[in-house]
């Protein structure tokens, strides 16, 4: 529990020095991003952002863009499978495809 309790102490310091909690997250460490005097720093881990669009960069990816990925990730395994001779790698290809099908059905896909 230290860890935790050091890291909500570091972000109760950042919104009494005044600083602004913002809706983007540490690309570094996954804490909330604060605003303070124009310059944009993650209070968990220090990180410092030059500007608000470098700090976009870092926003959580949507679940409708990782089913797409995920999608895009079956259908090249498929095309590899579909040429694919060495017994092995196919067991390999297979695996992952298995894996994709599980996390698509996590988020909700059919």
């Amino acid at each position: 529990m230290k860890v935790q309790d050091d890291k909500i102490a570091k972000m109760t310091a950042a919104l009494l020095s005044g600083g602004k909690m913002l809706s983007l997250h540490c690309a570094k460490c996954r804490g909330p991003l604060f605003e303070k005097d124009g310059k944009t720093t993650c209070a968990v881990c220090g990180e410092k952002f030059a500007d608000v669009q470098k700090a976009e960069a870092v926003k959580p990816v949507a679940a409708r863009d990782v089913r797409e990925i995920l999608a895009e990730k079956l259908q090249e395994l498929a095309a590899q499978l579909r040429n694919e001779t060495d017994p092995h790698k196919i067991s390999e290809i297979l695996v992952l495809m298995k894996s994709i099908l599980e996390a698509l059905e996590k988020l909700g896909v059919k």
